[in-house]
């Protein structure tokens, strides 16, 4: 079990950071895109962390900043929200985080 979640975890840090890249080889260097980046990087390395506690409490700051800029990005980039998309990312970040805490 613990092992799917870091895998699932870290696949979709790599994931993040792709898209994140892409949009800054498309569009240039924006500050959004580099945080997305950064978190992204953060997230794969606090899975390396050793202390399960300290990677729990890491990795829900870190989706709630995930959360900000995709909702910052959404705002800025498109002048509108689609409730789906961040419900549908909600979920996962919590079903991740569970995982978290089972495993623990």
């Amino acid at each position: 079990m613990a092992f799917i979640t870091y895998v699932l975890i870290g696949l979709y840090a790599l994931l993040t950071g792709v898209a994140g890249l892409q949009q800054w080889k498309e569009n240039g260097y924006q500050v959004r895109t580099f945080l997305f980046v950064v978190l992204s990087i953060s997230i794969f390395v606090t899975l390396f962390l050793p202390n399960k506690s300290l990677v729990l409490m890491l990795l829900i700051l870190e989706f709630v900043l995930l959360h900000v800029l995709a909702v910052a990005e959404g705002l800025v980039k498109n002048k509108q929200l689609r409730y789906s998309h961040h419900l549908v990312r909600f979920i996962f970040h919590c079903i991740l985080l569970l995982m978290v805490i089972f495993i623990q």
